[in-house]
Order: C-alpha cells, then sequence, then structure tokens
C-alpha cells in the first residue's frame, strides 16, 4: 500500500472521527437508543431536499473513488458538513458531555480505527475507511449496542445505593407517570403537601432509573416524611423495572395520550407500559376522564383501591370543578373548599386530591392554607413580552392533548390585538404525524390570526391545513428566524403562543 492510500485512510478515519460531536447529540436526545442515530440521519435526508442530492452525491463519489483516491478525499470533506442542517453546534440546549458519553465516543474512535487499521494491514485500500466515512451514523449506533450492556450495568450501583436509602425511608412513596401532566401534577403535589409535611420530591424532569436514582441518592433526607417520584418510560419493561426497587405505596396516572407513537405504535401499547406502575401498589389514582385508562381500571378494582378524580364528572370519587380562576374540590360529592390557580393546573388538583384521600388526610386542613400554585415552566406560563405582547410559553415538548389545551388559553385572552402561534408541529408520533399536526392547524384556525411554522417536520401538514382555512401562514427554517420576523411586526395588545420547540436534532 503506497503513501496516498495511507494519506487517504488517515483523512477518512480523521473525518469520521470529527463526526461524533453530530451523533453524539442524537444519541444523548434520543436517551441512547441504538439505532435511533440512524433513523434520524435518514430523516434528515428525507425531509431537506438537499440532502438527497448530497446523499447520492457522495455515493457515486464512494464508487468513484475504486479507480481515484481523489473522489475519496472530496468525500472525507463533505460528509463533515452533511446532513445539511444538523450541525455540529447545538440549536437549543447544550450537549451534556457526561461519562457515558465520554465513553461511547470512545468505542466509536475505536470501531473507526480498527476498520482504518485492518484495510492498512490487510493491504485492502482505503474503500473500507471509505464505506465506515459515509455510514458513520450506522457506527455510532454499533458503538450504542455495544456499549448498552455495560452501561446498564455500571449503573446498577448508583440502582443498589438508591435502593438501599429508600429501605431506610419510612414515609410512604407517590410514583406518577402518565403521556402528560406528569412534572405539574408532582409539582403541585409537592406544593400542598409540603405546608405540612417535609417532602422529597424528583426535580425537573428527571424521571429515568438514572435521574430518579441520583435524586434519591444526593436529595432525600433522614427526616423527610413523604416521597413523590416521577417516573417515565420509552418502551416495555421500564417503569416495572424502577418500581421494582422504588417500590410505590400510591401510583398515579394521568392521562394516555399518543406521545412517543413513534415508539410505541399504538394508544394501546402505551397504556400497557404506563400501567405497570401499578404493579406493587396498593391504591392507584387515575385521571377518570380517560375513558381507555378508566375501562382498564375497572380490572383494578378488585385487587386495589382505584380513586377516580375527575374535572368533569361530579359521580368521580374526586371532582374539581373550575370557574373564574377558582377550582372547587369534591370527595365524594361533598364540598371541601376552593383553590385558587390557573385553569391548566385542573387536572393536577384533582389528581393531588385523590393523593391525599388515598393517604387518608384531611385535605379540607390543606387547602384552607393555600394561598396560591405555581404552574411548572414552560407549560402555558403567561409573561409579558419586552414589546408588551403577552407570551404563552408551552415551549416543552407538546402533545395533541397539551396543544388543545393551550389553543383553549389563547382563546380566553381577550385582546384587540392579533393572536399568533409559533409551533413546529408535534413530534415522536409515528405514522399518526401527518393526520395529529393536520387536525391541530384546523382547530388552531378557529382561534389565531396568524400562523409561523418553524422547521420542514411538520411544514406539509401545518402548512396544508393553515392554508384551507385562509389563515396567513409564514413558514421559517428554524426559530430564531420565527422570532426575529414576530420582533418586526407584534404590538403591544398582540398575544403568541409559543407551542412547543423542536427538539434540535428534528429537522
Amino acid at each position: 500500500m503506497n503513501l496516498i492510500y495511507i494519506v487517504v485512510i488517515l483523512l477518512l478515519t480523521l473525518s469520521s472521527c470529527i463526526s461524533s460531536v453530530r451523533w453524539g447529540r442524537v444519541a444523548q436526545r434520543e436517551h441512547y437508543i441504538p439505532g435511533y442515530v440512524t433513523k434520524f440521519y435518514f430523516r434528515w435526508v428525507r425531509l431537506v431536499p438537499f440532502n438527497n442530492l448530497y446523499f447520492f452525491f457522495c455515493l457515486v463519489l464512494m464508487f468513484s473513488s475504486l479507480w481515484s483516491p481523489f473522489p475519496a478525499i472530496i468525500l472525507a470533506v463533505i460528509t463533515l458538513f452533511t446532513p445539511v442542517g444538523l450541525n455540529f453546534q447545538y440549536r437549543t440546549t447544550k450537549v451534556n458531555m457526561t461519562q457515558r458519553l465520554k465513553r461511547l465516543n470512545l468505542t466509536y474512535y475505536l470501531l473507526i480505527i480498527i476498520v482504518s487499521f485492518v484495510s492498512i494491514y490487510m493491504d485492502l485500500g482505503y474503500f473500507l475507511a471509505m464505506l465506515a466515512n459515509l455510514f458513520s451514523f450506522y457506527v455510532y449506533d454499533q458503538s450504542l449496542r455495544i456499549t448498552k450492556g455495560y452501561e446498564k450495568n455500571t449503573s446498577q450501583k448508583f440502582i443498589d445505593d438508591a435502593e438501599d436509602e429508600l429501605k431506610n425511608f419510612q414515609g410512604p412513596i407517590v410514583a406518577i407517570t402518565g403521556s402528560y401532566s406528569k412534572t405539574t401534577t408532582k409539582n403541585i403535589l409537592s406544593q400542598i403537601l409540603s405546608q405540612k409535611n417535609k417532602t422529597f420530591v424528583t426535580p425537573e424532569s428527571f424521571n429515568n432509573r438514572l435521574g430518579i436514582a441520583k435524586a434519591i441518592n444526593e436529595n432525600l433526607k433522614r427526616d423527610d416524611e413523604i416521597a413523590i417520584v416521577e417516573m417515565g418510560t420509552y418502551g416495555f419493561g421500564e417503569i416495572r423495572e424502577m418500581c421494582s426497587w422504588v417500590r410505590p405505596h400510591i401510583s398515579v396516572i394521568t392521562g394516555i395520550a399518543p406521545v412517543h407513537l413513534e415508539r410505541m405504535k399504538t394508544l394501546e401499547n402505551i397504556l400497557d407500559a404506563k400501567s405497570e406502575i401499578i404493579d406493587l401498589t396498593g391504591s392507584v389514582v387515575i385521571n377518570g376522564d380517560d375513558e381507555l385508562l378508566l375501562n382498564q381500571a375497572r380490572l383494578w378494582t378488585a385487587q386495589k383501591m382505584v380513586i377516580d378524580c375527575s374535572t368533569t364528572s361530579e359521580r368521580a370519587a374526586v371532582y374539581v370543578d373550575y370557574e373564574n380562576g377558582i377550582h372547587k374540590v369534591y370527595i365524594g360529592g361533598e364540598f371541601i373548599g376552593n383553590i385558587n390557580a390557573p385553569k391548566i393546573l385542573q387536572l393536577s388538583i384533582s389528581l393531588s386530591v385523590g393523593v391525599m384521600v388515598s393517604l387518608e388526610m384531611d385535605v379540607k386542613t390543606y387547602i384552607e392554607k393555600i394561598d396560591a400554585l405555581e404552574k411548572t415552566n414552560h407549560r402555558q406560563t403567561i409573561i409579558q413580552g419586552t414589546m408588551g405582547q403577552t407570551i404563552i410559553d408551552n415551549s416543552f415538548n407538546s402533545n395533541p392533548v397539551s396543544c388543545i389545551s393551550s389553543l383553549e388559553v389563547l382563546d380566553e385572552i381577550e385582546t384587540e390585538g392579533k393572536k399568533y402561534l409559533i409551533t413546529p408541529g408535534m413530534v415522536e408520533l409515528g405514522s399518526e404525524q401527518f393526520s395529529y399536526n393536520y387536525e391541530f392547524a384546523h382547530i388552531a384556525s378557529e382561534v389565531i390570526d396568524e400562523a409561523l411554522i418553524v422547521g420542514f417536520t411538520n411544514k406539509g401538514p401545518l402548512m396544508l391545513a393553515f392554508e384551507e382555512n385562509k389563515i396567513p401562514v409564514k413558514y421559517f427554517k428554524n426559530r430564531d428566524l420565527a422570532v426575529s420576523y414576530l420582533n418586526s411586526v407584534v404590538k403591544d395588545n398582540d398575544v403568541v403562543l409559543f407551542e412547543n420547540d423542536l427538539p434540535d436534532h428534528h429537522p
């Protein structure tokens, strides 16, 4: 093998290693699930027109390099900048360079270097290195598969430590899951209980096994009286595994919605995955307005105490009625008291009261002491903008339920100005994504005066629905461009709804 071949191999190897910055971001955003780096690469190829041409051109270069080394050099350069749009720099939140990500990157580097070494050692030319370069996203996925078992075994020590901490904990443990309102319900319950009880609560959206374990190991105190743990899932068995060592006494399911349909495929699968939380609990608190969940709960009543909480039915065990900023709380049909809070908290208040009923607490004495309940940030938070406009911030990852709820909030605000919607639409909805976003845009058309669409991902269904309803609509490649346009036209009596914030690895 001559010198030119070795130089080309080294260039291809270096290019492949640099790509780890991009692939690591995707992997971390997708919770290190093997296969998703490749999936998102081809999503960018499919949705961004130029990327189709770039990928085809790279294939041509790869085969052309069988006769000349120069196409391989060009390929090494081009792959540094493709797919177009999925840049090295983050758009929304920074990549957290954890020890896990470092180990993953190291494994990827070793695989790339091994491929290059085999090419040199076996005198195969640079074709293998070029193949690894063009399909570096696939190599990164293989690194995820290689490290998956090790990472799970390594993290087990943290899980064991958390389990030991909980064994020494004497108070009741409340576990909360659902497709929406998990964090809000956790925060509302914590605010209510903290009036009289020392309460441990998992922070922010720390709802996977390591996040929960970290919170317990670092923040659970010996004198805490109640523990509240939020649990999320991206597949079957995850919640069951967490419950095996958290061992909650009371479980809460906020509702079932088409969230993560891309992974879970059906609502029934989502229901089954979320229902794993009840296995070890004696009491189950559910959203009684969710028909799918309510029907499933009827199967649990023989072994569990099921408390249905409703915002619509007076016959529910817990009923919370809302009118003019006041939540009226009923337990078993008996009026208990009023809570002043925004409408968005209605479901969370009802579920929190359901937990208190399960704990046999004097709900009335807690309610009497409540001055105000704080909403969770980026969940229909209403703020004043720098231009004097009213902003509804619902930019945390959205689902069909929260999207419609945000439109209701927007509709209720009376103004002589215009109502704007800035949104990339909803993601992770699988084959139903087009129809859900199309329906959302149709409903939004009854409320808004102008729509600003961000990103390629849902441009098609959103644009189609708004144009059909003759709503002025503009498209922007990213959120910054949309905000810049908005600042140029917005007036002090306008209202702006920020609905969802597209994750930075989505087109």
